[in-house]
């Protein structure tokens, strides 16, 4: 593929907004909940579905779409796997719903020995479900403050945990989320992601890693939390909805021996990295460190029915009852849904299958950072970034563009993931997508590229 041009081909630019029958249910739509849906300068989407299967989406009008986004990692399988699908459908039959605290059931009891069968390490040795990433999460951190008898919570700027109230303090995905709830952010601290792309000039990745947990050990520990006021570290193997940071491996290492050191857990989130998606079961195996406590959410039953759980060594969830959970927490049909999820993962080596299709997308992507505009790509396995900056300068994203390749790539077919704001644009598509329709994504996402950067000075 050549240069970006910096010109648009002959014609009438694609839309950017619902066209169609997908205009008449979006107008439909936004009367019934005007406040609850995005404004129309903010608004990260662009048409109505209508369907979903495998790895793409139809919309309203009949026209088919790409999907890049798996619902953030969540239809790992494909849309409405059928495998999962009639396992869901006949659980639902046999099962209706039961809460698993007052009925022990089969599904439940299943699902939690196929979790501790593809577990990271074998220091996990309990199971507790949940909802949603959010309420697993929750859960993990409840756990580590409970038995550890710490308040404090050590995150990292730039991580995503959840929106409610507990995990918005937790996490600190961005300022504007945690607008009106400052006065509930307490035992939290907060250090930056390392993220490689941001390192000083002249700094090896390696030297960056050392110099993160230098500000850990030199600054944070002295000056804002002592380190027996701690309970845990939680961090995102990779920082997914920050725009695909993949930390150093010395500083994920040197923060497991900080955790050993002080008595921390050590909480992996993988709600939107594990299984499979990163080229392996577990982002945190990329590392070579053993988590205490591991959340796991939204990929977890193949996209059709919520449920999530934690796994957990003996010392955060064997000792001690911690009171957390929520009625739907377990759900049979969910932990079916789940159950046979797992066994696909496994059977088709759909994490292997992420990691040579992602090297395959990866190679390609890194054609494109010579192109003026592109300050990097990244990524492990079917968890890609592009990312769109001024003049090469880290320190000076371009959401304005990143927005109108998006909306490029909707008018052309191919769904990347995008946030309103953002300045990359991800490649996180089903595990199972077909090689040609993921060359045939690259090659939109390429074209719109090339539609709205500037042309690469000679």
């Amino acid at each position: 593929m050549s240069e970006p041009s910096g010109t648009s081909p002959p014609g009438d630019p694609p839309p950017v907004g619902p066209t169609g029958r997908s205009a008449e249910y979006w107008a439909r739509y936004r009367a019934l909940a005007p406040k609850y849906f995005w404004a129309e300068e903010t608004r990260s989407a662009s048409i109505v579905v209508a369907g979903a299967e495998g790895s793409t989406l139809k919309d309203a009008d009949g026209r088919t779409y790409i999907d890049l986004t798996s619902q953030w990692s969540t239809n790992n399988l494909g849309n409405v796997h059928p495998e999962v699908l009639r396992a869901s459908v006949d659980a639902l039959g046999r099962y209706g719903f039961l809460i698993y605290f007052l009925h022990p059931h089969l599904p439940m009891i299943e699902l939690s020995e196929k979790l501790l069968e593809i577990r990271p390490s074998p220091n996990l040795t309990r199971v507790f479900l949940e909802l949603s990433g959010t309420g697993a999460v929750e859960a993990a951190v409840k756990h580590a403050v409970q038995t550890s008898r710490r308040p404090l919570v050590l995150s990292f700027l730039g991580q995503y945990h959840g929106l409610s109230i507990g995990t918005g303090a937790i996490g600190s995905l961005s300022s504007e989320e945690r607008r009106h709830w400052e006065p509930y952010h307490g035992g939290s601290v907060h250090a930056p992601y390392p993220a490689p792309y941001r390192r000083p000039a002249g700094m090896s990745e390696t030297e960056f890693g050392e110099s993160m947990l230098g500000y850990l050990e030199e600054q944070l520990l002295r000056y804002q939390a002592a380190p027996d006021r701690i309970a845990a570290a939680i961090l995102e193997p990779v920082a997914c909805e920050a725009g695909i940071w993949i930390p150093p491996k010395n500083f994920v290492r040197g923060l497991r021996r900080l955790c050993d050191a002080h008595g921390w857990y050590f909480i992996a989130d993988e709600v939107e990295t594990g299984l499979g998606r990163t080229g392996s079961m577990w982002a945190i195996d990329h590392f070579g460190v053993a988590p205490d406590l591991l959340t796991i959410g939204k990929g977890i039953s193949g996209g059709l029915l919520p449920i999530s759980a934690v796994l957990g060594d003996e010392r955060s969830m064997g000792e001690e009852g911690v009171a957390a959970g929520t009625t739907f927490a377990g759900h049979p049909a969910a932990c079916v849904a789940a159950s046979t999820t797992i066994d696909i993962l496994r059977r088709d080596r759909l994490p292997e299958r992420s990691a040579r299709l992602g090297a395959h997308a990866l190679k390609r992507l890194q054609e494109w950072t010579a192109w003026e505009g592109i300050g990097d790509v990244r990524g492990l396995g079917l968890c890609l970034g592009v990312e769109l900056v001024h003049n090469k300068d880290p320190r000076r994203p371009d959401p304005k563009t990143t927005r109108a390749v998006f909306f490029d790539c909707v008018a052309h077919g191919t769904l990347p993931l995008y946030n309103y704001g953002d300045n990359v644009l991800r490649v996180q598509p089903p595990l199972t997508i077909e090689e040609p329709l993921l060359d045939q994504a690259l090659d939109t996402l390429g074209e719109a590229l090339r539609r709205h950067l500037p042309k690469t000075a000679s």
